[in-house]
């Protein structure tokens, strides 16, 4: 029983725990049921959700509240709606003939509750699809959202309140998400820059909770000599104008091919400079953000680095921030030490793929890479030789938004996978269940013939 010394937050918890308890485990129909209350209140609600986006950020795109961020949100709801059934199905496994005519079996089952840290970049998918996908798979949920997004906040609670039953919204600053962390969930998921993951894991670590965890990274491109150099610079331009190139999996930095860098360049600089300039485009979130970027730029000019702006440094502003390429940089600057999160892209020429892996690995292993040619050798080789959490091979960003890939980093750039029935194992525990007869046959033999069947098991598997 709580106490009155117990925080908010911990009587919270131990309401959803008490609440699920009491049927801790609910039928695909009643929990499909409940993620179709879900996306009917997502797509109500979507003028009043591209409005509040449109506040909380210095400018925000419709389309990037619409197409990057309530479409995956609801595609990846209705493939769980679709799947469930079969996701929950127990998974037969051998039990092997020493124990015929036993059965053995998984069957998944829900954790329990699930604490959920939402960033503010997409402050509706990244929320709703972790949720949806927790509920999927039984649990109740505790949600904290971001305090950059308190507009979205606000309409996401009221998208909520038909699911109060399952789910209880937490708002708070980073005192509030460090307390949260320290909770004692049955699973802990974080989506949010490497830095603070670290804070998370050490928070559930300390109650033994398992932590999945969405981190960002240094995405890289490749493009090789025999890329389709229009598809790379129409697909990274887009890249690193969508949302503001506010993206965990946006490209970071760019190697091109010594033979076709040239090309590229100049290619790639004419296109950023055609972009019509209007208001249908996506800010940086604040003046904070703006002020880092600036001096990530600063710092590459003061060590001699050419920068290439597409607008003049002076006259940025969060609202139109513009884009810019540094080439070459050194290693060891703040541009290439950590994650960009807006429209600056370092540039690379590279003599071949073994120079541009080479380079990669010299960074944390990153969150998503991005490779352009058409030879299978090439694609073979990263595929199975360079690290990443995700690989896309002639295209850039639209895995995260396909429902059945897994997603999800490794080492630095993440702990764990979600999405797709990946995601519905992550948010269940997989219990074997072993079920033999009840007759005692078995356990007689065992009683009375334990030193021969010893024996014969030793011949059988020690010979």
């Amino acid at each position: 029983m709580k106490s009155e010394r117990d925080s908010e937050l911990e009587q919270q918890l131990f309401s959803l725990k008490t609440s699920f308890l009491a049927e801790p485990y609910t039928s695909s129909a009643l929990r499909i049921e409940k993620l179709k209350v879900l996306k009917s209140a997502i797509v109500n609600y979507k003028s009043e959700l591209v409005g509040a986006a449109r506040k909380d950020f210095s400018q925000r795109a419709e389309l990037d509240t619409v197409m990057a961020d309530m479409i995956p949100t609801v595609n990846h709801i209705e493939y769980i709606c679709r799947n469930l059934k079969q996701w929950m199905k127990p998974d037969k496994r051998n039990p092997g003939l020493e124990f015929v005519p036993s059965r053995a079996y998984v069957e998944y089952v829900p954790k329990g509750v699930v604490g959920i840290i939402a960033p503010w970049n997409y402050p509706i998918q990244l929320a709703l699809v972790p949720l949806a996908t927790a509920i999927g798979a039984g649990n109740k949920v505790m949600l904290k959202l971001s305090e950059h997004t308190p507009n979205v906040n606000k309409v996401i609670k009221s998208i909520l309140s038909s699911l109060s039953n399952e789910c209880i919204v937490i708002e708070g600053d980073g005192n509030t998400a460090g307390e949260f962390s320290e909770l004692p969930f049955d699973h802990l998921f974080f989506t949010g820059s490497t830095q603070i993951g670290k804070k998370v894991y050490q928070a559930g670590a300390s109650n033994l909770v398992p932590v999945t965890l969405e981190l960002g990274g240094k995405s890289p491109v490749i493009v090789l000599s025999d890329a389709n150099i229009e598809k790379a610079i129409l697909d990274l331009v887009f890249a690193k104008r969508m949302n503001g190139g506010q993206i965990c999996v946006a490209p970071d930095y760019v190697l091109v091919h010594q033979e076709i860098y040239d090309t590229f360049i100049s290619k790639l600089k004419e296109k950023f400079e055609s972009v019509p300039n209007n208001n249908e485009h996506t800010g940086l979130l604040n003046e904070r953000h703006k002020i880092r970027l600036l001096a990530m730029l600063e710092q590459a000019k003061s060590k001699g680095v050419t920068v290439w702006h597409s607008k003049p440094m002076e006259t940025v502003v969060a609202d139109d921030f513009g884009v810019h390429l540094v080439f070459d940089p050194p290693r060891g600057l703040q541009v290439m030490q950590e994650e960009v999160f807006g429209p600056v892209l370092s540039v690379y020429k590279v003599g071949d793929l073994e120079h541009a892996q080479s380079i990669i690995r010299s960074t944390e292993v990153p969150l998503a890479c991005y490779l352009y040619t058409s030879d299978k050798c090439a694609q073979n080789d990263v595929k199975y030789r360079l690290g990443c959490g995700s690989l896309s091979i002639n295209d850039m960003l639209l895995h995260v938004a396909v429902a059945d890939l897994p997603f999800g980093g490794v080492g630095s750039s993440g702990i764990g996978q979600y999405h797709s029935v990946e995601g519905f194992k992550t948010f269940s525990h997989s219990k074997g269940v072993f079920h033999s007869s009840d007759k005692a046959w078995r356990s007689r033999l065992f009683d009375r013939y334990s030193h021969i069947i010893g024996k014969i098991l030793t011949w059988l598997y020690l010979k």
